[in-house]
């Protein structure tokens, strides 16, 4: 609704914007530390599923407020989420693999702890991910369970996030 969607839709291109920030960053420092001699054959993968995530979660946002009659356009709007949602879960999976890959290498600079809830973290989303995706194509949610889905798991992205600050 109007004027809110113009508020939420800024704070979700801001964040876009800021998740791309933050997979640039994470790039920047592994290879640091594959230029300082820490650590060597560091897959940038997750640097590259997070940068997609970014560019869905952009397109979602482009997308939001716009209501077209069009079962094309309301398929590519969840096409979007469902890619944005896909390549961000496989992004902090590579990401935390890394970590965990690294782990002795990098016990100086991480807090083993918190590398240790977000693998059980990164875990749990996935099959999360994958119930609800099983729910979305075999069963008829309402669009109160699509909402309710969609807050919650940008909700539990904050955490993630939230455990990488207390990571370093």
């Amino acid at each position: 609704y109007f004027p809110s969607i113009l508020i939420f839709k800024s704070l979700i291109i801001l964040s876009s914007f800021l998740l791309f920030l933050y997979w640039k960053n994470n790039l920047n420092l592994f290879s640091e530390l594959k230029n300082k001699n820490i650590l060597v054959n560091v897959s940038k993968k997750f640097f590259y599923f997070g940068i997609f995530s970014c560019i869905f979660l952009f397109l979602h946002a482009s997308f939001l407020g716009l209501d077209f009659d069009s079962k094309l356009f309301n398929t590519i709007r969840r096409l979007i989420i469902t890619l944005f949602i896909i390549f961000e879960i496989l992004a902090q999976i590579l990401l935390t693999k890394n970590l965990f890959k690294f782990r002795e290498k990098l016990k100086e600079y991480i807090n083993p702890l918190i590398l240790k809830i977000k693998i059980i973290f990164v875990i749990t989303i996935f099959f999360i991910s994958c119930a609800a995706f099983s729910i979305l194509v075999f069963g008829d949610p309402s669009t109160e369970f699509k909402l309710i889905l969609e807050w919650n798991y940008f909700s539990s992205l904050l955490l993630y996030y939230m455990f990488s600050r207390l990571l370093w």
